[in-house]
């Protein structure tokens, strides 16, 4: 009972120091930020260079993200779970980081304090590439929670580099949504629906009853999503000032 209750004020000081964080960033981005976008930065707000404007821009990447997840909701469906069933038996402490304050912080400060400035000095495809390889080794930190409740390092090794390849994937949509839509918004709620639905849960296939279905759902969602990303996510769709930089 003390082990757990220590390791929730663990997590309860992380959300702590990521309110600070977040808190603390857009001062660095209006301080420090105007010597790498001086050319630009007087005639935008700090408020746009993070993405605080028109929140429902956030419409079109969550339905890019919902139908890239097509299968793990019919597998959801099937089976009759919750898509928050991940979090059932869980705390209140880490529901709240998870689907709230990871997302709202992890968001503001990746995508909208960091990318403005990755985007000044390097340019538009470099920042889409690089900023989510950032992201990814920013989760690196839960490899250390798998060695400390005594997994094997080799399961460790696999976990951390799935992971890490899906944060980065994840990560480089992210980007480009931010740029294209100049707004926050829309990674933050397509960061909170990625964090509910977790990795798509590919052992439970056979046991749906109906596999070829599910499959056949994962690939039409992957497959759509592909398609359709480049083709939504467009600067002549939105009013971003990335796109007119």
């Amino acid at each position: 009972s003390s082990g757990i209750n220590a390791e929730y004020g663990v997590v309860k000081q992380r959300i702590f120091s990521a309110v600070v964080v977040t808190i603390l960033s857009p001062l660095y981005l209006l301080l420090w930020g105007t010597h790498y976008t001086a050319h630009h930065a007087a005639q935008h707000s700090l408020a746009l260079w993070i993405g605080l404007k028109d929140p429902l821009s956030a419409v079109f990447p969550l339905l890019l993200v919902i139908l890239l997840f097509l299968g793990p909701l019919c597998q959801h469906l099937v089976l009759r779970e919750s898509i928050f069933s991940d979090y059932d038996g869980c705390k209140d402490v880490l529901i709240f980081r998870n689907l709230i304050v990871a997302p709202i912080t992890e968001e503001v400060v990746f995508r909208g304090c960091l990318a403005p400035l990755v985007f000044s000095a390097l340019g538009w495809n470099i920042t889409v590439a690089t900023l989510p390889l950032f992201f990814g080794v920013a989760h690196i930190h839960h490899a250390c929670g798998l060695y400390r409740q005594g997994q094997p390092l080799l399961r460790i090794a696999a976990s951390l580099l799935l992971q890490t390849c899906f944060t980065s994937a994840f990560g480089c949509f992210s980007t480009l949504a931010f740029l294209t839509t100049g707004s926050v918004f829309g990674p933050i709620v397509c960061h909170m629906f990625c964090n509910c639905m977790g990795l798509p849960d590919i052992a439970s296939i056979p046991h749906t009853g109906y596999p070829k279905s599910i499959w056949f759902a994962h690939v039409l969602g992957l497959g759509g999503f592909l398609l359709l990303t480049p083709n939504i996510l467009t600067c002549d769709r939105f009013s971003s000032i990335y796109c007119t930089l």
